[in-house]
């Protein structure tokens, strides 16, 4: 998979990039936002709180600026109310 951000191929990229990002929404639109954020390419939602209304995404890339473009589609999801960055980690030159 290509971004305009990138000519190179997720699968020969050397660099990595691990976010982790609470998402405050409207409790009664959750599994929706669910859903959406789940289409999201590379994206997990490894837990939730429904009464809050609050999710927690790992988002993946290899390329920081598709990170912030796929935080900012978070952001416009109808009943987000904010999206919150709490973990960033980027891994560079991975030899496997």
């Amino acid at each position: 998979m290509l971004n305009k951000h990138s000519t190179i191929p997720m699968d020969k990229a050397e660099d990595w990039h691990v976010c982790g990002v609470i998402v405050q929404c409207n409790p009664q639109k959750i599994e929706k936002i669910k859903t959406a954020l789940l289409a999201v390419p590379y994206t997990e939602v490894p837990a939730e709180d429904v009464e809050k209304g609050k999710l927690v995404a790992v988002m993946q890339s290899h390329d920081q600026h598709l990170l912030l473009e796929q935080m900012e589609q978070a952001r416009n999801i109808d009943g987000v109310i904010t999206v919150s960055l709490v973990y960033h980690q980027q891994d560079e030159g991975n030899d496997e």
